[in-house]
């Protein structure tokens, strides 16, 4: 059965889908959320595959992508927030280039910003409250085609 990003996201701020103590054996995991796993899901977005580390606990969150040197190609990092909210992320000790994608709860991108490594001045926001944020490399989503509008989905499944 194919896995919505709901679902995966939903898996994985009750646990199920992250490792650690109590946490559900890797073949029941891949069995309840097909596109997750451990902590990574696989997204689609107009065509385009996206490997992302998933991160919902506020000091993940907080910690992000600083001090990584480098990002895979189709690579990125996911951030579940608990509640709709406007986001605003900043560059503090980020080495590489970024661009993200902020998400609302109906998994439709809201808005695209690139934004530049150790850049501790500029606060990237959100126009209006998402619950995700999606980073990649910067350019990613221009260089496939994706925009503002689009909706991010789980690989494999019809619907978010």
């Amino acid at each position: 059965m194919a896995c919505g990003l709901l679902r995966v996201a939903a898996c994985l701020l009750l646990g199920a889908c992250a490792p650690g103590p109590g946490a559900v054996p890797s073949a029941a995991r891949t069995a309840t959320c097909p596109a997750a796993t451990a902590n990574r899901v696989v997204l689609r977005i107009r065509g385009a595959t996206a490997l992302a580390e998933v991160v919902s606990k506020p000091e993940d969150r907080a910690l992000g992508l600083m001090f990584r040197r480098s990002l895979a190609p189709d690579s990125g990092m996911l951030f579940v927030f608990d509640t709709d909210e406007y986001q605003r992320f900043w560059m503090k000790n980020t080495l590489i280039p970024l661009s993200i994608a902020f998400i609302g709860r109906d998994f439709v991108i809201t808005d695209i910003l690139e934004m530049a490594p150790l850049d501790t001045t500029t606060a990237y926001a959100s126009s209006r409250p998402v619950r995700y944020a999606l980073e990649m490399n910067s350019g990613w989503f221009a260089a496939h085609g994706i925009r503002p509008g689009d909706t991010v989905r789980a690989a494999g499944s019809q619907k978010p």
